[in-house]
């Protein structure tokens, strides 16, 4: 059953867009593969726009969703999702997407993603975030200029793949060479694949990692729930020492984009380079099975991630998250039309106040027993909507 919250299912819309009469209307389960056959071939989705996030927060968080199709003559030329943040107390926003980078809408042209919006602010009271890169056509810029940005500017960093593993290695320089294989060189062995015990060892990683970054982690539901609406396009890679996990990480497919959301390593053992080994893993496997752009995530530019992404190739690409509203519009359909009330390319600028409160709730958390910080934070992560 579809958990939708505030739209009218029965009312479908049409929107004037590109000269044509569009239906606009919400979509349902029985729309899964239709919409995701659309996504999969769209130049600008990422994993994240594919029907199963939809799938896995309503099952592991019951979000409230607000999934938009638009229709001309029977086929789909535009999607948006959009989720309603939980809240304790009150009504949440409502994010495009919550708990990931990205969930702008897709569409044929710019007319049709503007009735998208149009209908979403019509239909979904309260206020909305669109989060998006700054390019329509996830175009990088160089580091340079991302360096120049301000500070606390957020990224994403996109790497182009070529054919074959055989031939990514040999672009690296020789140092990024000398370091995957130092990691093998330490004894360390790597797996990959989408199994329950594979996710037991993801989550004891990613869990303690979390710990140490002053972090709540997502529930284990979360990334079951995850495993199982993405199945086969969903990749969890595990380094091992000896037999035990000591980084791990998963990877979202969706065509022929990739995207690694999380990934962790234990900090006692950095110094033998899972991390090389486990991002080298997941590139040489996206390689040789048709990927074609492999999205490092969300890094603040400079900060060390920052830097470790970009050795690989990876080149900024700025995000912009923005908050969208209903506008008195005498030329649009209904009087109102959506409009982009603030933007900004870069996100998470916090003042000094918010900065010296997160700083001082992010030590008070790594002082936490794992047990008890993996416990407390599968409860509020729901709430937290990057």
């Amino acid at each position: 059953m579809d958990n939708y919250d505030g739209l009218d299912l029965k009312s479908p819309e049409k929107q004037a867009a590109s000269g044509e009469d569009i239906l606009i209307r919400p979509a349902t389960i029985a729309d899964a593969m239709y919409w995701d056959t659309y996504v999969s071939g769209h130049p600008n989705a990422s994993p994240y726009h594919l029907f199963s996030w939809k799938t896995a927060m309503e099952r592991a968080y019951n979000v409230k969703t607000h999934y938009l199709l638009a229709e001309r003559k029977g086929q789909v030329v535009g999607i948006l999702p959009a989720a309603r943040v939980p809240r304790l107390i009150g009504r949440g926003p409502l994010c495009s997407l919550p708990y990931c980078d990205r969930g702008e809408p897709l569409a044929d042209n710019p007319a049709i993603k503007a009735s998208l919006l149009n209908a979403l602010v019509t239909h979904a009271t309260g206020t909305h975030e669109i989060r998006s890169s700054a390019s329509d056509k996830d175009t990088p810029v160089t580091r340079a200029a991302a360096e120049a940005m301000a500070a606390g500017t957020k990224v994403r960093l996109l790497l182009d793949l070529p054919n074959d593993s055989d031939t990514l290695l040999a672009g690296f320089k020789s140092k990024h060479r000398s370091q995957i294989n130092k990691a093998m060189k330490n004894g360390l062995q790597a797996e990959t694949g989408n199994s329950s015990a594979l996710l037991r060892e993801f989550y004891s990683v990613f869990t303690q990692n979390m710990r140490d970054l002053g972090s709540p982690t997502h529930s284990m539901n979360w990334f079951t729930q995850i495993c199982s609406a993405y199945g086969d396009a969903c990749r969890i890679g595990v380094v091992r020492l000896d037999g035990r996990a000591i980084g791990a990480g998963i990877v979202l497919r969706c065509g022929e984009q990739a995207a690694i959301p999380w990934a962790s390593t234990l900090r006692e053992f950095n110094r033998l380079a899972p991390n090389m080994l486990l991002y080298w893993t997941f590139l040489a496997e996206a390689s040789d099975t048709g990927i074609k752009r492999f999205d490092f995530g969300r890094s603040t530019v400079g900060e060390g991630t920052y830097r470790f992404k970009c050795q690989w190739g990876a080149r900024p690409v700025p995000l912009r998250w923005s908050t969208l509203c209903l506008v008195t519009d005498s030329k649009a359909a209904g009087g109102h039309s959506a409009q982009i009330l603030k933007g900004r390319v870069g996100i998470g600028r916090s003042g000094k106040v918010m900065i010296q409160l997160r700083n001082s709730a992010q030590a008070v958390w790594r002082r936490l027993p794992v047990r008890l910080a993996t416990f407390a934070g599968a409860k509020i992560r729901r709430f937290l909507s990057l």
